[in-house]
């Protein structure tokens, strides 16, 4: 079982790379024509690139957003590809994708009640980078843990209880 998954990851890290190499090929050109024109190395045009849109983000959202999108970008992106590869069923990476959706959001809401939280906590965004990475990474599975120990403690008594309100009704 863990080698069909590590397997199937390997097939999502290559397709990653090929995409990510056809995009970036898009790009050198447009580098190499810079670094002909000036004489500057295309390396300082992409760092600058990769500096300057880092900035962008961080102007318009702070680490707020920068956590939030990388909470969000990947895993949507594997959400997806787990989507398409079950057709019709739910497979283990689904699984685990849909159970890291339901942690992420349980967080977002835990936000939502408490906006100040990122001052009573230090390094905050800093923590919630790494432990978003901690809940998505196949290695860990961080989501699953949570939800198993957190998220399903507090919600699953109040499922049975509308289940059985829903029965006596």
């Amino acid at each position: 079982m863990r080698t069909c998954e590590a397997s199937i990851e390997i097939e999502v890290v290559f397709e990653f790379c090929r995409r990510t190499h056809f995009f970036l090929a898009v790009f050198a050109e447009q580098f190499k024509k810079l670094e002909e024109k000036t004489g500057y190395s295309k390396v300082y045009f992409f760092s600058g690139a990769v500096v300057l849109s880092f900035a962008l983000i961080w102007l318009i959202g702070g680490f707020k957003l920068i956590t939030d999108l990388l909470g969000f970008v990947y895993p949507a992106y594997m959400s997806f590809q787990s989507l398409e590869a079950s057709k019709g069923g739910v497979t283990d990476g689904a699984s685990q994708w849909l159970t890291y959706w339901v942690v992420f959001s349980f967080i977002t809401v835990v936000e939502s009640v408490f906006p100040n939280l990122h001052k009573w906590i230090p390094m905050y965004f800093y923590n919630k980078a790494g432990i978003i990475v901690w809940l998505y990474h196949p290695q860990t599975s961080g989501a699953e843990i949570v939800y198993n120990k957190v998220v399903r403690t507090y919600i699953l008594p109040h499922m049975e209880t509308t289940k059985a309100t829903k029965k006596e009704e």
